[in-house]
């Protein structure tokens, strides 16, 4: 028997059952009510063995066994004709996500070599029901040009954009190169309907094709040059959105602790969920003291999801059934447990993915005897790269370099009294046989540390008091050998973090906190040349993707905290080199965000020709930046004139106005006219003042 006419038949069968309940005045004109929206819950399992209704029990019993592991079951059904059961099974769980995780874990099952299970939703099996015996060809569909998300890099102008939120108001804004930004789109379609365009904050998928904006139910995503919305993906209370390097899954995740639902991991092709998780907390592990000193309350923060670099793996820190420390790695678009098993990874604190290679760093305190240790694992062979085991132990922070070259390690340790820190670094050169580890020994305390993107070279900001220095090193020699070399060390600088050009070379030294008050100094690692200026207050510092054009800002929580430093919010933007062209302030400035731009796919070659056309590109940009001024000298000149004109045009007309009016005015007058020139004595008097006296002799 065909497929459609087994499905055919199994409806019919379950047509006859259900008529036994309806009474004889509905005959046989009664119509059943359409129950297409209430057949989420259901599934139809297909390829079962066609057995005589003896056996019924026993293949139901199988079944309710194989599909309990999945969810609740409400009924299972399979329905027979002529004493033999059609090969077909009617599922019905108690929720609709119970019979997406049965058809997602069971389709493919294999009960015997001979009966693999195709699982279906209903839906699916109703539209296999009534597929054509005969293949009809589609009619070919008018062509509709696709959107294209990536319109925005095609500007002429090479402009980047940037989003804000501020008061109620979203706005997408081009940066120009001299001059205000200009909007792009600010929600006026949103707007007409009387409904805001984002509620709570945005955010950028990794390579800009669209922008996420939050709302109380959930995430919107729009795209293409008008921003039309892309899609929704409703999940109330949402807080958190990570998307994946490649653009093609999100974990959304609300803060409501014990909810099924409270992490979705979705695909963003199909726009459909690929897995929930319940919001789980972890407790953190109190810091080292002072034999004696009192930890406090044990502390707690949220399941950590991380993407790899390829969208092949997403993995979760989590606890299995024992509580012991795990790294769940699930495969995608599967969301399977990657070898139907986690890795083990006792006290796990923190894990992050290479951003070049599917390479899993983590680490895990001290443990009794065992020293805290930092273990590099290669996926999905589980093989150990590398292990470092490091003692007294206050706390470790990892950083990959941006390429996935080399990881560094910094490490607080103590003294036995616990009262003295030491700071340090274990530098990892991942992509050498081995992995050779480089120490880096900190006479004071480590306050910053940042890769320098596009290179072999980091800063670290080091020292004791509200000046402290600044020391640049390069993971290769003067020869280009693999050493690490300092370079050179600032002293004396007012700052607490770098912030390094997507370029390089150029470098933010910034000064951010209640010490500081928002010193920047925008420095030249080659050239060791620098400019340091002032931003009030600020918070925020972002370099655009280009490397040409730096945004700081003073920006406030959404959620309504109070803000001491309110009348400074705002942004301005500066020139890589430190020269500001321009200031906005606003009332309430929550968010500033530049849009991503894709990795460049240009070679080493193109990249070297662009760099020695540099000023063929300069000449260029500069006379549009030209003829951009001049164009808004022009504009501004023709709108002085314009208003110069109208100025005279309505003082001409009250002149006629008050002229119209003399002949009633002398009527009112008794026949004087008040405007007549004989009637005012005009009188001229000079008067004459020395400014300067001075005295000369003359032989």
């Amino acid at each position: 028997m065909a497929r459609g006419e087994t499905y055919q038949a199994a409806a019919a069968a379950l047509d006859e059952d259900t008529r036994e309940y309806l009474s004889e005045d509905e005959g046989e004109d009664f119509s059943f009510p359409d129950f297409q929206e209430d057949w989420g819950n259901v599934i139809v399992v297909d390829n079962l063995p066609k057995i005589p209704l003896g056996k019924y029990d026993k293949l139901l019993g199988v079944l309710k066994r194989i599909f309990a592991q999945t969810g609740t079951i409400s009924n299972i059904e399979m329905p027979a004709e002529n004493e033999v059961t059609l090969g077909v099974a009617f599922v019905e769980f108690e929720t609709a996500e119970e019979a997406q995780k049965a058809i997602r874990l069971t389709d493919g099952y294999a009960l015997d070599k001979s009966h693999v299970f195709k699982v279906n939703s209903f839906e699916e099996a109703k539209r296999l029901g009534s597929l054509q015996e005969q293949y009809t060809p589609p009619q070919k569909p008018d062509f509709v040009p696709r959107l294209n998300p990536s319109s925005w890099l095609g500007d002429p102008m090479h402009r980047d954009q940037f989003a804000i939120r501020y008061n109620n108001e979203t706005e997408i804004k081009w940066c120009e190169r001299a001059g205000p930004p200009t909007l792009e789109y600010g929600g006026e379609r949103e707007k007409e309907g009387g409904l805001y365009w984002c509620e709570q904050y945005v955010k950028w998928t990794p390579q800009g094709s669209m922008l996420a904006t939050f709302h109380n139910k959930g995430i919107a995503l729009w795209g293409d040059s008008d921003f039309n919305k892309q899609g929704r993906f409703a999940h109330n209370g949402v807080k958190r959105l990570d998307f994946s390097p490649g653009e093609n899954y999100m974990i959304t995740a609300n803060d409501h602790s014990g909810d099924k639902r409270g992490v979705v991991v979705w695909d963003l092709r199909t726009r459909r969920e690929l897995r929930t998780f319940e919001v789980a907390s972890l407790p953190v592990p109190p810091p080292i003291l002072p034999a004696g000193e009192d930890p406090g309350p044990v502390r707690y923060e949220p399941a950590h999801f991380k993407w790899s670099h390829d969208d092949s793996y997403v993995a979760r820190r989590g606890k299995d059934k024992n509580g012991s420390d795990i790294v769940s790695i699930y495969e995608l678009p599967s969301m399977a447990l990657l070898g139907k098993r986690s890795l083990r990874a006792d006290g796990v604190r923190e894990f992050h993915w290479s951003p070049a290679a599917n390479k899993l760093a983590f680490w895990s305190p001290e443990a009794d005897n065992t020293p805290a240790r930092v273990t590099l694992v290669e996926m999905p062979s589980r093989k150990e790269l590398r292990q470092k085991n490091i003692t007294s132990v206050t706390d470790i922070k990892l950083f990959w370099h941006p390429q996935g070259k080399y990881l560094c390690i910094k490490v607080i340790t103590h003294t036995k009294s616990r009262k003295t820190l030491f700071h340090s670094f274990e530098l990892l050169r991942v992509d050498e046989a081995l992995v050779p580890i480089e120490s880096l020994k900190m006479k004071d305390a480590a306050h910053a540390f940042a890769w320098e993107p596009n290179g072999h070279r980091f800063g670290v900001v080091h020292g004791d008091g509200i000046k402290p220095s600044v020391s640049f090193y390069s993971m290769l020699n003067k020869a280009g050998d693999p050493e690490l070399t300092l370079l050179h060390t600032l002293e004396q600088k007012q700052c607490n973090s770098l912030h390094w050009s997507p370029q390089g070379q150029h470098c933010i030294l910034a000064g951010t906190g209640d010490a500081f008050n928002g010193i920047l100094e925008f420095y030249d690692v080659d050239s060791k040349a620098g400019r340091i200026v002032e931003h009030y207050r600020c918070n925020s510092i972002e370099w655009d993707p280009s490397g040409r054009i730096v945004a700081t800002a003073v920006m406030q929580p959404l959620e309504g905290a109070f803000f001491k430093y309110q009348m400074d919010n705002g942004f301005k933007l500066w020139t890589f080199q430190g020269k500001q062209y321009h200031e906005t302030s606003y009332e309430n400035f929550y968010q500033f965000t530049w849009r991503p731009r894709p990795s460049s796919l240009l070679d080493a070659a193109q990249r070297k020709a662009v760099v020695k056309n540099l000023r063929k590109y300069e000449r260029k940009f500069a006379h549009e930046d030209k003829q951009k001024d001049l164009a808004r000298i022009r504009e501004a000149t023709t709108e002085k004139r314009a208003t110069r004109k109208a100025i005279r045009d309505l003082i001409k007309l009250r002149s006629q106005n008050y002229a119209a009016g003399s002949a009633a005015r002398m009527r009112m007058r008794n026949g004087v006219d008040a405007d007549a020139d004989d009637l005012y004595v005009i009188s001229t008097r000079t008067i004459e003042s020395v400014v300067r006296t001075k005295e000369e002799v003359v032989n």
